[in-house]
């Protein structure tokens, strides 16, 4: 059978072959040294640069109506461009230039002690080439490598010199749910050395207006944060900052906002790494301030996209649910992306002092590179500022470019789901409780038989499970711990386990599971409280839960999402932790190797249900 055409429109968007490039008002070039040059694809000699037509006999205000006015054809288009000397985008005297210290002409190790013992969280990749990694190690990482070789070969760069400059092994950091994470101080971050995981520190917020609880952050014409005091890692920093407001101030002339910031992060990773190609639902201002980032970028139909109702939607589908296919449609469809991004693609390099702006839903992947002039130098490493806004113009809204219309409409297909997202589920999880209530009504081995104490007990187990769950009119607390309890007991290794058995012990929990109820507080928290106790046979349960249906997935993972924050206990240790959170990571540890199997079968359910219940939607739209 001849296999399904999966190619898409035409993008409608082609490459000029080079990248425009903002210089500011009366300012020398940063010029972007050889080697750097080297890195660029189709950008070169041919590169046009726009200058902003002045000099410094301009008026700040004229200045900031110059650089707004060369900017905001770009933003309007959705046409990616490159900032050269970023820092001269805003008001300075040379008094503030002589005594301020400020973020972007700072060292990473020079930070005041405020940021630097801040605890963050950093993502972490297995370092392949350390020699005290054991092997059993990398073992469970198998299926992640596969969405980053996807990942590779879906980039035009890895094809090209511009992409790992001679450097074997440079990791990927998948911004995917299933990524490894620890914390540690920010001053242990800037100063590591080898290490046997590879460490990144991506998206550490430093300002967000959800967290704020502000409409918008606001800037000051010399690029200063007017921010309160927020609750979050990297905070501190914000004094230090300075943006470019003739750039994010929005046009001078008018007293509305047509830029409106809306997060403002850091990046920072100590050595050589990439991050996984992906779209932002904002515009993306990406400021660098120490070492290079490679950048490339293409427009919204190049990728196929995750389905709008996907936890990564911004993520391709071949990173996500198309990575289960057989390995020819997954050829395939790398080669007709490749194919698509062939004439609409632009590889642009980003040094230390310059930023470059990412139209929302343009797809980009991002190759971070050292500072190699001082690599013996703690605090060498690769470090950005983002600063994600939206760009409030009518011109945006009536007159959309034609390689943004995918977008739009992808962003309107989205909105349409969350709307509607929880009547869809509902009507999914009761046609599939009445189904399956009607094909079971009491489930126990035809085997059992009493032969002993013990077979009675367990006989008597059985009973009482299956009362529980086909009987009890309503669940309570009382009878969700006792299920807990006589579940746990029939999983016993003196049990003898025979397929049947197997196949009855999943039934009675997926029934349970159907059982519970998400708006019912009482069944969310039984449920998170019977999920991390202990249980004798880490591999027979693991083969249970890898059964459970996309329903039942659906509902164990949202009963430890609804809990989240709702109680805190204190722990083995005396620390006080969230009961969800505590839940969720003695579940795993209780399956031991088995953990990454079932975390993976829950995680595929869980998208498998959302596809369900879109698929449900948009049959009435």
């Amino acid at each position: 059978m001849a296999a399904a055409n999966t190619s898409l429109p035409d993008p409608h968007y082609i490459s000029p072959g080079y990248i425009d490039t903002l210089i500011p008002p009366g300012c020398i070039p940063v010029c972007t040294e050889d080697k750097h040059n080297q890195k660029r694809v189709c950008i070169g000699e041919s590169k046009k640069r726009r200058r902003c037509e002045s000099t410094s006999t301009y008026s700040d205000d004229q200045n900031q109506a110059l650089c707004w006015d060369a900017f905001q054809p770009y933003l309007e288009k959705c046409i990616p461009t490159k900032i050269n000397s970023a820092s001269s985008f805003r008001h300075v005297t040379n008094e503030q230039a002589s005594k301020e210290p400020v973020f972007s002409t700072m060292s990473v190790d020079s930070l005041p002690s405020k940021v630097l013992d801040k605890i963050i969280t950093v993502q972490c990749v297995p370092n392949v080439n350390h020699k005290s990694l054991h092997p059993a190690e990398l073992s469970d990482d198998k299926i992640r490598q596969k969405a980053r070789d996807i990942d590779e070969k879906l980039s035009m760069l890895s094809n090209t010199s511009s992409g790992n400059d001679g450097e074997e092994n440079i990791p990927t950091f998948m911004g995917q749910e299933d990524q490894v994470t620890t914390c540690m101080t920010f001053r242990e971050l800037v100063t590591i050395d080898e290490h046997t995981h590879h460490v990144s520190a991506s998206q550490l917020p430093i300002l967000d207006v959800d967290e704020m609880e502000q409409e918008s952050i606001s800037l000051n014409v010399d690029g200063k944060l007017n921010h309160q005091p927020a609750n979050l890692e990297l905070s501190p920093l914000a004094s230090l900052i300075r943006l470019p407001s003739y750039l994010l101030l929005g046009n001078p002339r008018n007293e509305s906002k047509d830029v409106v910031i809306q997060n403002i992060n850091l990046w920072h990773a100590p050595q050589s790494c990439c991050t996984n190609v992906h779209y932002d639902d904002h515009d993306n201002l990406l400021i660098v301030t120490n070492g290079v980032k490679i950048v490339e970028l293409c427009p919204p139909g190049c990728i196929q996209a995750s389905g709008v109702y996907s936890t990564h939607a911004n993520h391709p589908k071949l990173l996500r649910r198309g990575n289960m296919q057989p390995e020819e449609d997954i050829q395939r469809d790398i080669q007709s992306t490749l194919k698509r991004k062939q004439g609409s693609t632009h590889i642009v390099t980003v040094a230390a002092g310059e930023a470059l702006y990412i139209p929302l839903g343009w797809w980009h992947r991002v190759v971070s590179k050292c500072d190699q002039h001082d690599a013996s130098r703690r605090g060498h490493g690769c470090t950005a500022i983002n600063v994600w806004f939206d760009y409030h113009h009518p011109s945006r809204q009536s007159n959309v470019p034609d390689h943004m219309s995918v977008f739009h409409l992808r962003q309107c297909s989205r909105r349409y789901f969350e709307l509607n997202k929880d009547y869809a589920t509902a009507l999914l999880l009761e046609d599939k409780k009445q189904t399956y209530f009607l094909e079971n009504e009491e489930i126990l081995p035809k085997d059992m038989k009493i032969t002993t104490e013990e077979n009675l007990i367990h006989r008597r187990d059985w009973i009482g499970i299956n009362r529980i769950v086909f009987k009890y009119e309503l669940l309570d607390d009382e009878s969700i711990n006792t299920f807990g309890l006589l579940y746990r007991r029939c999983l016993t290794p003196t049990q003898h386990s025979t397929s049947e058995h197997d196949n009855k012990l999943y039934c009675l929990l997926e029934a349970f599971l159907l059982r519970i109820q998400l708006g019912n507080t009482t069944h969310v928290a039984g449920l998170v409280n019977m999920m991390w106790s202990e249980v004798s046979v880490a591999i027979w349960f693991a083969e249970i839960l890898c059964k459970l249906s996309p329903e039942a997935c659906y509902i164990l993972t949202q009963a430890w999402e609804r809990h989240a924050g709702v109680k805190t206990i204190v722990d083995d240790n005396g620390e006080t932790q969230d009961e969800a959170e505590l839940s969720y990571r003695r579940f795993f540890f209780n399956l031991e190797t088995y953990s990454n199997e079932v975390r993976n079968h829950l995680l595929n359910g869980v998208e498998e249900f959302y596809h369900q219940a879109w698929v449900k939607l948009s049959s009435v739209v």
